[in-house]
């Protein structure tokens, strides 16, 4: 496995923090922070990348916490850890959506109609025509806004106040996150080397980013902005500097998410739409879920939903022009789950949609750690989303993707 993925050991311990961002998603009583500290600080000795006794890590700001007024459920979660073994290594872990908050798909995912110039509060993009949907640009925000706790002494303050009395010194930054977190991770990352000043007190400190599963932030100039930034050097301890870049931003290959805003995945032509042609032939032969062998009547109406409703659907997001940040990115690779297979004898329409969307849960959220051999991040004891263990292991974030997809061709066709 080293030898066939890219910064591999920077990767599992990004990973592992993305991962703990989820524990307490569910909690619902008010002000939960302390009780998510301990689902993370419980969790973190039963993850190897980040309990080996050269690399013990520690919270030491946050769990922040943003829930919407008058919401039931958390929106946002973001917190930073030290390495303890070595002090200048310090992690900032943003949360991805939380599935059971229907305010959070709505507010921080799905609102991609509108776009905003960069950088988040201002008027004029700089630079010229950079923009980012107005989802990132409201979840900015909220990140900017969060007070944490201090451990060892400063008292509750914003993230940037609390990396400014850290930076006396160097540090090595990183930002991470997974899904609607690796949007963001790699967001904040880029308005934190714009504005070194409001941060670094040493004015000589170093961020990175690496983010897994991240849908996209903006258009083409934000993307050729951002890429441009994090061009070359100088790299992190014991980063792969093959990767020509300090924003890792990783994807495996069978991950509908990363593509779902780009306009051309969703129908490159009349018949043709690459995010449904994800699990066929010949990215995969056999088992598959082939949209093109549904039987008569149902292979006539995704002919006509293919023909009319993709284009359209496309067609609404073509002016926004969303791509990905560091787009030739070399994607890892997943295995296709043969627990979720298209009936080609008797599937319905119906049947093939759930199938497929079960098997894009599968690959966004459970596949991650599989392929990055974290195995113990899929587990629901460790990480644990409610206040208590569930009773399931590693298919906690599957509904909310399935949902997610659903709503997200919702809003997006109007």
């Amino acid at each position: 496995m080293a030898n066939t993925i890219q910064n591999l050991t920077q990767r599992q311990i990004m990973l592992s923090f993305s991962y703990l961002a989820y524990c307490g998603e569910e909690i619902v009583t008010p002000n939960p922070q302390s009780q998510i500290l301990n689902l993370i600080n419980t969790a973190m000795p039963q993850i190897p990348p980040i309990s080996s006794p050269n690399a013990t890590w520690k919270v030491v700001w946050g769990p922040a916490v943003y829930t919407t007024p008058g919401a039931l459920y958390q929106d946002n979660l973001m917190f930073a850890a030290q390495n303890q073994s070595d002090p200048t290594q310090i992690v900032v872990a943003i949360r991805g959506t939380n599935f059971v908050a229907d305010l959070d798909w709505l507010m921080d995912d799905f609102d991609v109609r509108q776009t905003i110039p960069w950088p988040p509060g201002s008027t004029t993009s700089n630079p010229a025509n950079a923009l980012m949907s107005e989802s990132t640009s409201i979840d900015l925000q909220v990140l900017f806004a969060m007070i944490g706790a201090t451990y060892g002494g400063g008292g509750p303050m914003s993230l940037m106040k609390f990396l400014l009395a850290q930076t006396a010194s160097p540090i090595q930054l990183c930002v991470t996150g997974h899904s609607l977190g690796g949007c963001l991770a790699g967001a904040l990352a880029l308005y934190m080397k714009d504005n070194p000043t409001l941060w670094d007190a040493s004015g000589k400190s170093n961020v990175s980013c690496i983010t897994f599963a991240a849908p996209t932030a903006g258009n083409a100039a934000f993307a050729a902005y951002s890429d441009s930034r994090f061009s070359g050097g100088p790299y992190p301890t014991n980063w792969d500097t093959t990767l020509g870049t300090t924003c890792d931003a990783v994807r495996c290959n069978f991950d509908v998410a990363p593509l779902a805003w780009i306009y051309t995945n969703l129908s490159a032509s009349e018949t043709s739409s690459p995010l449904f042609s994800i699990y066929a032939p010949p990215n995969v032969n056999p088992p598959n879920i082939d949209f093109t062998k549904i039987p008569f009547p149902w292979g006539y109406a995704w002919t006509q939903i293919e023909k009319y409703v993709l284009p359209e659907v496309a067609n609404t997001l073509k002016s926004q022009n969303y791509t990905q940040v560091v787009a030739n990115a070399t994607v890892v690779q997943g295995t296709f789950n043969t627990a979720y297979v298209g009936d080609t004898n008797n599937g319905t329409l119906t049947t093939y949609v759930e199938v497929f969307l079960a098997q894009a849960a599968y690959q966004h959220s459970v596949s991650y750690p599989i392929i990055l051999g974290v195995p113990a991040l899929n587990n629901s004891s460790i990480i644990v989303r409610g206040a208590t263990p569930a009773t399931t292991t590693g298919v906690r974030m599957e509904p909310r993707l399935a949902r997610e997809l659903i709503m997200r061709r919702a809003a997006a066709a109007g």
